[in-house]
């Protein structure tokens, strides 16, 4: 399709026309210029050379109108297209210097035909650069436009992959603490009294966080198509059963979350649960409860009546409860933790996410 532009202009001298001798050749190599570099404006100096070509060739013709009639269409047009594609793609300074230029041209190519007009008035000239100018001006607007369209989608394709990352990195330390938390555990516990499983939990723990580290790294490194692991109700068993006799689940019937919530409650007792092997080893014991309303609730130890627990204050981001708790607001949830009849309880409402949830996911 480009070839064949080109060769348009290029057929009334290569039919030997008479009005295309003399200078309606200098006028058809104007327009080949203007076009090619229409198709490839990455080029640097070809932007550039157009404009500056069909300038000079606009200021030195001396011939009929007829050549410069013919050729106006084939020059405009490109011309407009050269604008926009500068102004949109070019670097600043080139765009400016260039993309001034093209337009100057693009507003003297009228006068390339009417200054040759016989008994031509001013006025008819005064009209047709104006209406040039104003096509000018708008192939500028449209470029810019465009320019600025490409710079938001551009800051907020990178605001989603910190996004993302922020994500990943607080995912990262949520598994890989409560698994080093555990290996920590058993180490001591294997130096009190040793026990025939206590290398191969520490060993399959070791083997958990090398594997959750290998998932997110990949997932930084992969490309915007590819997912990282999602975690959710279904992965909760697992992580309680991991942590000793002393943990017990309930998942109360029909209890179930959307998949981003499902996530928050997986992290949450992720959470909990590193906090009570840090802080409360020698503890009572832990329940984790999933009511059918949504809400989540681990005890640590004491009893179970209910109590006053004070909400977690919000913060800029980072790990830990506070992180959870933001984690939580973002899905219509709230956080809640604090001493509790003798031990710790964290209570996670969810029960709001069922505004956000089609079809419930992540059940067990």
């Amino acid at each position: 399709m480009r070839a064949l532009w080109l060769l348009l202009l290029a057929v009334p001298v290569l039919c030997g026309l008479p009005f295309t001798r003399g200078p309606g050749v200098l006028v058809s190599v104007a327009a080949m210029l203007v076009v090619a570099a229409a198709i490839r404006p990455s080029l640097a100096a070809l932007p550039l050379s157009a404009a500056l070509g069909s300038l000079a060739v606009t200021a030195g013709y001396w011939g009929p109108p007829q050549p410069a009639g013919l050729w106006l269409p084939f020059e405009f047009l490109p011309l407009l297209l050269l604008q926009v594609r500068l102004l949109r793609r070019a670097p600043a300074r080139r765009a400016a210097v260039a993309g001034a230029l093209v337009a100057l041209a693009t507003t003297a190519l009228p006068l390339r035909v009417t200054l040759h007009v016989p008994h031509n008035s001013l006025s008819a000239s005064v009209l047709l650069v104006g209406t040039a100018f104003v096509a000018a001006v708008a192939a500028a607007g449209v470029g810019l436009w465009l320019r600025a369209a490409d710079a938001r989608r551009a800051r907020a394709l990178a605001a989603a992959r910190r996004a993302q990352r922020l994500e990943l990195a607080r995912d990262l330390h949520d598994l890989v603490a409560h698994e080093v938390t555990g290996i920590v555990v058993e180490a001591q516990a294997a130096q009190v009294a040793p026990e025939a499983g206590s290398y191969e939990r520490i060993e399959a723990a070791g083997q958990r966080a090398l594997a959750a580290m290998d998932d997110m790294v990949a997932a930084l490194r992969a490309d915007e198509d590819a997912a990282p692991r999602v975690y959710g109700l279904a992965d909760l068993p697992g992580v309680v059963s991991r942590f000793g006799d002393g943990a017990t689940l309930e998942i109360e019937p029909g209890a179930g979350l959307s998949a981003a919530a499902g996530t928050t409650a997986y992290h949450v007792v992720i959470e909990a649960l590193t906090n009570v092997r840090r802080h409360a080893p020698a503890g009572a014991g832990v329940r984790v409860r999933l009511s059918a309303a949504g809400v989540l609730t681990i005890d640590n130890g004491g009893g179970m009546q209910d109590g006053e627990i004070s909400a977690i204050p919000r913060s800029g981001g980072g790990s830990g409860l506070a992180g959870l708790a933001e984690r939580a607001r973002a899905v219509g949830g709230e956080l809640r933790a604090g001493p509790h009849a003798g031990g710790w309880r964290v209570v996670c409402d969810l029960s709001r996410s069922a505004d956000v949830r089609g079809d419930r996911t992540g059940q067990p």
